[in-house]
């Protein structure tokens, strides 16, 4: 079912939570909704769940005008960060009531709640209550349940948020999984980039209730819209080097030679900017005499620190006025201390306006 959201606002008193929010969300895919705590995620999740309502705007499910339509009516399937389970049912029971709700017989109801146990891995858990259940196993119930009506749309509102590290690894996985054998239409809303990385088709990037940037995981992390894009994407955080564009180069503050990085040259002189860089996106190697000050397409200084991460070791190094961060293989002999080159590659290097964070190149 495709999702189609025109210009929806939601005011909780005079603060706005979500400002004129458009964005059409395909059919059969997985759409994370990400951005930092209180930028409007979750609310989008319950307008469209129908549980507030909208300030303004209006909410198409396909070419349906879903914007009035009380929540049981939406076709829809939620699972919370608690997971809602109801204690004093075993696993074969929370599962089939949304089913006893609708009135579905008996026969029916079990037979489809058992089918869905199977698919997410807790049939062999049907009579046990939810205290007897791990984190895990119940989060599974709880997208069971919600998938057992053959919703339409799957909201999932920051559903891993209470497991530990590896289980959140291992759910992930599977809610990718279950989503693909599905087909149905999902947004998951978090607030962990590596999670929407991982198992989505599409990101939807929210920031002070706007829309940011609505992209596939590699081309939102490629091609960022703007700076606070490059910035919430990526560990370590982007390289930010604040800088004056001259002649088209880039004089960075503090460095030894402005830097020469292609589409430079259409941004008029002396605006400010900033010179943004993934830690990827250098080749190391010791310094060479250059001969002249001219501009380069390279940055150099002193080795901080290192760490190992396993192939590669992350450099920290002083550049003018800038710790810069980079990844440079572990079998380099470089040591603390040491001057050392960086040549920008021509991907994950970025220039943004300091003042309005506007991508320029």
């Amino acid at each position: 079912m495709k999702i189609t959201l025109d210009h929806i606002t939601r005011k909780f008193d005079e603060t706005i939570a979500v400002n004129d929010f458009s964005a059409q969300l395909p059919s059969g895919q997985l759409l994370c909704l990400l951005g930092p705590s209180g930028c409007g995620k979750s609310t989008i999740l319950n307008m469209l769940s129908g549980i507030i309502p909208v300030t303004s705007g209006r909410i198409f499910f396909d070419d349906r005008d879903v914007t009035e339509l009380e929540p049981e009516k939406r076709g829809i399937g939620l699972v919370f960060q608690n997971y809602s389970l109801y204690p004093h049912m075993n696993v074969l029971e929370n599962i089939c009531f949304p089913l006893e709700i609708q009135g579905v017989r008996k026969s029916e109801r079990i037979r489809r709640a058992t089918e869905l146990a199977e698919m997410v891995y807790v049939d062999s858990l049907l009579k046990r209550r939810p205290a007897q259940l791990s984190g895990g196993q119940q989060q599974r119930v709880a997208i069971a349940r919600a998938l057992v009506k053959n919703p339409q749309l799957l909201l999932l509102d920051e559903p891993l948020s209470n497991l530990d590290a590896r289980l959140r690894i291992e759910m992930r996985e599977e809610i990718r999984r279950i989503q693909q054998e599905t087909r149905v239409t999902t947004i998951f809303v978090t607030h962990d980039q590596e999670e929407a990385m991982s198992i989505s088709d599409q990101i939807i990037l929210m920031r002070n209730g706007y829309l940011q940037q609505i992209a596939g995981p590699l081309e939102i992390y490629q091609n960022p819209a703007n700076e606070f894009t490059a910035d919430f994407l990526g560990n370590p955080v982007i390289n930010k080097l604040a800088g004056v564009v001259h002649g088209g180069k880039i004089a960075v503050r503090g460095a030894d030679r402005p830097i020469s990085v292609p589409g430079a040259e259409k941004i008029a002189d002396g605006r400010e900017v900033h010179l943004s860089i993934r830690a990827e996106s250098f080749d190391p190697a010791p310094p060479v005499d250059a001969g002249t000050n001219g501009p380069a397409n390279f940055i150099e200084g002193s080795v901080v620190a290192l760490s190992v991460t396993g192939k590669d070791t992350l450099a920290n190094v002083r550049v003018g006025d800038f710790d810069v961060r980079a990844f440079i293989d572990s079998d380099e002999t470089i040591r603390a201390g040491e001057t050392i080159r960086l040549t920008l590659k021509p991907r994950g290097v970025f220039v943004f306006d300091a003042q309005s964070g506007d991508r320029l190149v």
